[in-house]
């Protein structure tokens, strides 16, 4: 038996994209960020389900790009992080679609490409007000238009920003403001795209392509749902006498006579600790709380009033009998966001 059960439900995931669709202008491309293996949904599993739905991959680096594109050799792939050296070589060979932001990585890139008899192609990344990455001002940005010329190995393509808050519209639509002025210089033909889940349904800032990341997993979009399923295997069942120790520390001491079970996930296969301070797990459809501190392999819940028994499987995220626990209830808890509950779970899911 498994120790720890993931499973990715397509049907959901398809539906999700599909809704997501609906939504957009007709003309408009998909952009599906898959990084950090899916937001700890699976790469390989989520890119093959949704491939003839997104026009583009998104990832973090050239590792993931490079990865995926040996996969899916004739989809676009756009790397978001800064420039870098590792891995770019393989990425420039293949096609993938590499982000600038400076006249230094354009000559970086032109070096290698020109070492390499290939044409990268580039997606210049402008700073609108996320202060991350990006050209700073349309002065830089017409200085880098200016050499392009000069570096034959050196083929744009696109250029894009980031918005820092989809619910704060001041600060958005002056990030729309600032990427339109940079939009002032850009020949015909170059992909436009500014837009991610959380602000997208504005029709009119969609541009030539939107980018959907969680949105796409089920969280922070209308009319989508969550499709990732980890379940745990039960290790162990104790029985617990009043006033005994439970878990690491001093904190945790039994207040009646109860029954404990022992699961088989803890931190280290990304169960946040913080969930141990108010949070459950589901067991034959009913809760059961977390009774100690969340070890690095494994956990303890109360099961005094539910029937289990070993190998029984406790589910972490997804749903059990007439219950479900998702993202977004573990982060408010956990004071964070569902990004980062999902990602945690990275390594779990290959």
């Amino acid at each position: 038996m498994k120790d720890i059960k993931v499973s990715l439900n397509d049907k959901i995931l398809v539906q999700n994209i599909q809704n997501i669709r609906s939504k957009m202008p007709t003309d408009c491309k998909l952009c599906a960020v898959v990084k950090c293996n899916a937001y700890g949904h699976g790469i390989n599993a989520v890119c093959k389900i949704i491939y003839k739905y997104a026009d583009y991959f998104a990832v973090a680096n050239n590792f993931e790009a490079v990865h995926l594109k040996r996969k899916f050799l004739d989809k676009n792939i756009l790397v978001l992080g800064g420039l870098s050296t590792y891995y770019l070589r393989p990425a420039i060979k293949l096609g993938i679609e590499i982000t600038v932001s400076s006249i230094d990585e354009l000559t970086q890139l032109q070096k290698t490409a020109q070492k390499l008899n290939k044409q990268a192609l580039i997606h210049l990344k402008v700073n609108t007000g996320m202060n991350r990455i990006g050209i700073d001002c349309t002065n830089s940005l017409r200085k880098i238009l200016n050499i392009l010329p000069n570096l034959p190995n050196i083929k744009l393509v696109g250029i894009y920003s980031h918005l820092g808050e989809g619910e704060n519209l001041k600060r958005t639509n002056l990030q729309i403001e600032k990427f339109n002025n940079f939009l002032a210089y850009i020949p015909n033909g170059i992909t436009k795209h500014l837009c991610n889940s959380t602000f997208y349904l504005n029709k009119s800032s969609c541009y030539d392509m939107v980018r959907v990341g969680i949105g796409l997993y089920g969280y922070d979009f209308p009319d989508v749902n969550p499709c990732l399923q980890i379940d745990a295997r039960i290790v162990e069942i104790k029985s617990i006498n009043k006033g005994d120790y439970i878990g690491y520390g001093n904190k945790h001491k039994a207040k009646r006579n109860m029954k404990i079970a022992t699961l088989s996930i803890g931190y280290g296969e990304g169960l946040v600790r913080q969930w141990a301070n108010g949070g459950y797990v589901l067991i034959n459809g009913k809760k059961a709380k977390f009774c100690a501190n969340i070890c690095m392999d494994m956990s303890m819940v109360d099961i005094t009033e539910i029937d289990a028994n070993i190998n029984d499987y406790a589910t972490i995220l997804g749903k059990n009998g007439n219950n479900e626990i998702n993202a977004n209830e573990i982060a408010k808890v956990c004071n964070t966001i569902p990004y980062e509950i999902l990602t945690n779970f990275k390594k779990i899911n290959r």
